[in-house]
């Protein structure tokens, strides 16, 4: 208990440290930068500004509050500079992972630039080619049952091909010994995997969708769909979000692949032997991950 109350102490004072390293100890301070004096160790206006960030029309009450935080951390910054905790191994790998995490979000941010305007028309041929998720986007409310994907046998498939409705799924796992898990859910057309929107879309009460979730399969019966169309109007700026982030990550797949092919890599010691193709190496889909999935870009 005592260690799992620390380490996030540990951590917090090693993120000081690690700002105040980034900070040029040499450099002179013109008098109106300086804020105010912590011992002999000055704060300027510059850090109380990046502490601010994107808080806008900041009150001086807020500043205050914000100054006061900074003279803290300063204070935290001195005793463990005294008790020499920026030595400690720990310590000093916490401040380089995040160093190495500050260098590389701002290389990624400096190489992959700005995402790339969308041409009305993208926008257009999404939405048109996905009317489940706006034109006829609709309101779903499943009976959910869950069971071991080992129990998921061709038997057990077969007799679920011929039930209607939930109480004769409940029944045929029952009398199979079955054991199985029910609930009921609610799910927006955006929430559930693209893929298998247009499957979803055509559903009947009663249906059955099946889906893979880790170790179990799912069983989703539909109690309720109620149609809650999106005007492409609304729906265009989640489009362009979406899209941007899609092509974004994308364009960050090629660009850090064409960094590996220019370095090289060598290995000392290797866990397993490095695949080409991680993604088709997994063996899982969009749609491994069930309802957990969705689309997550599009909220």
């Amino acid at each position: 208990m005592l260690k799992t109350a620390i380490k996030p102490i540990v951590l917090s004072i090693a993120a000081v440290i690690l700002l105040s390293a980034c900070g040029d100890k040499d450099e002179k301070k013109s008098p109106s930068q300086v804020l105010v004096k912590v011992n002999k160790t000055e704060i300027t206006v510059h850090q109380l500004n990046g502490l601010l960030g994107q808080v806008q029309n900041a009150s001086p009450a807020i500043k205050q509050q914000m100054l006061d935080q900074l003279i803290d951390q300063e204070l935290l910054v001195q005793k463990a500079t005294d008790l020499k905790l920026d030595r400690e191994p720990n310590i000093v790998q916490a401040i380089e992972a995040a160093k190495r995490q500050i260098l590389s979000q701002a290389a990624a941010e400096r190489v992959l630039g700005k995402a790339e305007e969308l041409k009305p028309e993208e926008i257009d041929k999404f939405y048109n080619e996905n009317p489940a998720l706006f034109a006829e986007r609709k309101n779903y409310d499943f009976l959910v049952f869950s069971i071991d994907k080992k129990s998921y046998t061709d038997g057990i498939i077969k007799q679920l091909d011929k039930v209607s409705n939930a109480q004769q799924v409940k029944a045929t796992l029952d009398a199979e010994k079955i054991a199985f898990s029910e609930n009921e859910v609610k799910r927006t057309a955006e929430q559930l995997p693209l893929a298998l929107l247009p499957k979803f879309s055509v559903m009947k009460i009663g249906d059955i969708m099946t889906m893979p979730e880790g170790d179990k399969v799912v069983l989703l019966v539909l109690k309720e769909s109620i149609l809650a169309p999106v005007a492409k109007e609304n729906a265009a700026p989640l489009i362009k979000r979406y899209l941007q982030n899609d092509k974004a990550q994308v364009d960050a797949k090629v660009k850090i692949k064409a960094l590996r092919d220019a370095a090289k890599i060598e290995y000392t010691q290797k866990f397993v032997e490095p695949n080409p193709n991680p993604e088709a190496a997994s063996g899982t889909s969009s749609t491994d991950d069930g309802l957990k999935a969705g689309l997550k870009g599009l909220k």
